[in-house]
């Protein structure tokens, strides 16, 4: 073999080496890259809901093919902070309880991932059953200063193997992936639920948590135009809270604002699906009942005036009295053409309800007809 033979080996194994090397982080970049265009999609779907539940809905068919692993679960806290619920669960093997406490979670105590390799360790998470065979890791979710939840997620037991012929670490890829996705999940979801809460304040009454008065125009307008387009009725029943400012004067003005919280559930637990409880303003109150007859509404007005004689209302260990309502019903189109003129002959009929001497219901008078007390 000759000298310039003898020379050129070593620079062949030397670009073999170079080439093993470029092949690996070829791959490396190749599956980086995968790995943020899957990130890339599933933030834009999520940031496309919604709602936090649309989303979670969502995450269900579309995290497993973001992440290089058997199963996993996406769990989340409760508003009460007490627990942390799955609310996406992916892979037949998953082994995360569905409901556990934040201090079963290891990650969620100390605020940073958590991986557990070896069944041994005494550091598993007790909210994890048994041990999956390539091991697990937990990344905390957290954004805007509030811990949302966690992201649990299954190593699998199978190692893939490079071009360069070295074992890739399955555990070490996960890890990667989970740090991308947690990052941008745990924003996304609190964006999420930070226009959830706006969307709920711009609609619904701070004190009461029914709708706002905003709300009951918009959605009165948009239940008359359905039913004039299928000819169907709706009502409007108008509820004044009687003697109210006596009330007040008589046990404090905290004690009138633990009633109307008291009217609001009330009213809250009387809803059927297709109903809008409202407040209107002060101590009155807005029921707007889609497809309802005049009957049927007058009934409905009558079950919620007795039902609400035996609700005891209790402030500061005191018991506050018993409540009547004074009503007035009107419906579409018997007693109005449109949503102005309804709220006017709903409330002209409350108006004379309290007149008449409280407590009792009236029905709007139509054209040419006297108005009905109950």
């Amino acid at each position: 073999m000759s000298q310039l033979s003898r020379r050129s080996i070593p620079s062949v194994k030397k670009l073999a080496l170079a080439h093993g090397k470029l092949s690996v982080a070829l791959r490396k970049a190749e599956e980086q890259a995968h790995d943020s265009a899957k990130l890339t999609e599933l933030i834009d779907v999520l940031q496309s809901c919604q709602t936090v539940d649309e989303a979670y809905s969502i995450a269900t068919g579309v995290l497993p093919g973001t992440f290089s692993c058997l199963s996993g679960a996406l769990c989340i806290t409760s508003a009460s902070r007490n627990i942390v619920e799955a609310v996406s669960v992916w892979g037949a093997g998953a082994t995360t309880e569905k409901a556990f406490k934040p201090d079963d979670c290891w990650a969620l105590r100390r605020g940073k991932m958590h991986i557990v390799k070896d069944s041994a360790s005494p550091m598993r998470c007790a909210h994890v059953k048994g041990l999956p065979a390539g091991g697990y890791l937990c990344i905390p979710l957290a954004a805007q200063g509030e811990t949302l939840g966690v992201l649990c997620l299954e190593c699998s037991p199978a190692s893939a193997s490079s071009s360069s012929g070295a074992a890739a670490d399955p555990m070490a890829i996960l890890e990667r992936q989970a740090l991308a996705v947690g990052e941008r999940l745990s924003l996304t979801l609190a964006n999420l639920r930070l226009r959830e809460a706006l969307r709920r304040q711009s609609v619904r009454d701070p004190l009461t948590g029914l709708f706002n008065r905003r709300f009951m125009e918009e959605s009165l307008e948009r239940e008359l135009g359905r039913a004039a387009r299928g000819n169907q009725t709706v009502a409007l029943v108008m509820l004044d809270i009687d003697h109210f400012k006596h009330f007040n004067d008589t046990f404090g003005h905290q004690a009138g604002d633990t009633l109307l919280r008291a009217l609001g559930d009330f009213l809250k637990q009387r809803t059927r699906g297709q109903d809008v409880a409202c407040r209107y303003g002060g101590e009155e109150f807005a029921f707007i009942l889609a497809g309802a007859s005049i009957d049927a509404a007058h009934k409905r007005a009558r079950v919620l005036r007795e039902d609400l004689k035996l609700l005891q209302v209790q402030h500061g260990g005191q018991l506050l009295g018993s409540v009547t309502l004074s009503m007035g019903i009107a419906a579409f189109p018997t007693h109005a053409s449109n949503a102005e003129t309804l709220v006017k002959a709903a409330d002209k009929a409350l108006y004379k309800a309290k007149k008449e001497g409280r407590d009792r219901i009236v029905v709007a008078q139509p054209p040419s007809a006297s108005a009905v007390t109950a």
